[in-house]
């Protein structure tokens, strides 16, 4: 960046490294600067603003998901892709596994046993890094449940997740090693519908199998669309906020003192790491924002994690603050794609911190480097994060 007064040097929206470091500067320049900024590196524009981003989320007839709802890549055959009516058909099909009544009847006990099993495993050890010991396995686990894989599968789930999502962040992240994840997981997505069919369960690959137009594209997307969202973000944000936590030991402290302040603490984690950074809409006509000619077919780039910054909406948005009021964050997206997961994200995160404060005494980091923050353009991932633990 040259002087924050002037103008920056030309942004490349999709450099990894901005992401990996701290991209606040940056966001707080489009957001004052730039609102609406052509990135002429990758041909699109990145929208920086809080109500910005809401309003196009909102205007679906303006703003389409069809042409590619990341930047470059085509669009595929599963329901984030789509538009309502298409969109909400899909949707509705899968909706009531997700509302919050289901996944807390269905999954909070079985949530707060995988919790309870891998904090006591990681409390034994001691040092322990907290990307596969604590954050990976709930997630993945959950997901797996929900569409139908075995339990023992989980490891290969994991695997699938962390390789593939890296793709979303444009063209220089689609490589051959997630190319082949997806073939890997396609493969026993379809297999295990095979089973499904003859033999059907209570699990959303049955629900699939028995739904008419769903052929092998369209199940095998939507089954990696659900397994990135609900796999690799949760992971992200739980050692996110651990992080966060043995950083402000003060918010710590405020947890543990007054454990109502947990429904809080959530919203305050996921926005305060985003761990989806953005997605994107295509024009559908000429338009103007911000005073900037958007042509029609042009993507715009949804920068949640800058808009999760804006002292529009968040008082102090630079603070990490559990008694922060809850909502506002759009970490989840807005409109008629909000995460469909955002019910079980929220469940997986409250049991995982309230057997944290029931259990962890302290922690801290187990060498000078802290989290290893995941060069992308799509996902803010923790690949890494040793720490040592200490038992209440």
């Amino acid at each position: 960046m040259n002087d924050p007064s002037g103008l920056p040097d030309p942004l490349d929206l999709l450099d990894g490294d901005l992401y990996a470091g701290d991209p606040g500067p940056v966001y707080a320049w489009l957001r004052e600067h730039a609102p609406a900024y052509y990135d002429a590196a990758n041909g699109l524009w990145g929208i920086s603003r809080h109500a910005d981003i809401a309003a196009i989320e909102r205007d679906p007839k303006l703003w389409t998901s069809t042409v590619g709802y990341r930047p470059q890549l085509p669009s595929e055959p599963s329901m984030i892709g789509l538009d309502d009516p298409e969109h909400a058909e899909r949707r509705r099909l899968v909706y009531r596994r997700f509302t919050p009544r289901h996944v807390h009847e269905r999954y909070a006990a079985r949530v707060r046993e995988v919790v309870v099993e891998q904090l006591e495993r990681a409390l034994e050890q001691g040092t322990v890094d907290a990307v596969p010991e604590l954050a990976a396995p709930l997630p993945a686990r959950m997901i797996g449940w929900l569409l139908g894989f075995p339990d023992e599968d989980w490891p290969k789930l994991k695997h699938w997740s962390e390789t593939t999502i890296v793709a979303g962040g444009g063209l220089r992240y689609v490589t051959h090693e997630a190319a082949v994840a997806a073939g890997e997981y396609g493969e026993a997505v379809l297999a295990l519908a095979a089973e499904r069919r003859a033999h059907p369960r209570d699990d959303l690959l049955s629900l699939w199998c028995a739904s008419p137009g769903y052929d092998d594209d369209r199940l095998a997307n939507d089954a990696l669309l659900l397994l990135d969202g609900g796999a690799e973000t949760t992971r992200t944000v739980i050692a996110t906020a651990i992080d966060a936590l043995i950083r402000h030991p003060d918010q710590w402290r405020l947890l543990r003192a007054d454990k109502g302040l947990m429904e809080g603490a959530v919203e305050e984690f996921i926005r305060w790491t985003t761990p989806i950074l953005n997605m994107c809409r295509a024009a559908t006509r000429d338009t103007t924002l911000h005073g900037q000619r958007i042509a029609e077919g042009q993507q715009v780039l949804l920068m949640y994690g800058a808009a999760n910054r804006d002292p529009e909406v968040f008082d102090r948005p630079e603070v990490f603050d559990v008694t922060r009021r809850p909502g506002g964050h759009i970490a989840f997206g807005h409109g008629a794609h909000f995460c469909l997961g955002a019910a079980l994200a929220r469940l997986e995160l409250r049991i995982f911190f309230e057997e944290w404060l029931d259990r962890v005494d302290s922690a801290g980091y187990a060498d000078r480097e802290g989290p290893r923050i995941l060069p992308n353009a799509f996902v803010r991932g923790v690949t890494s994060f040793p720490i040592v633990l200490r038992r209440r």
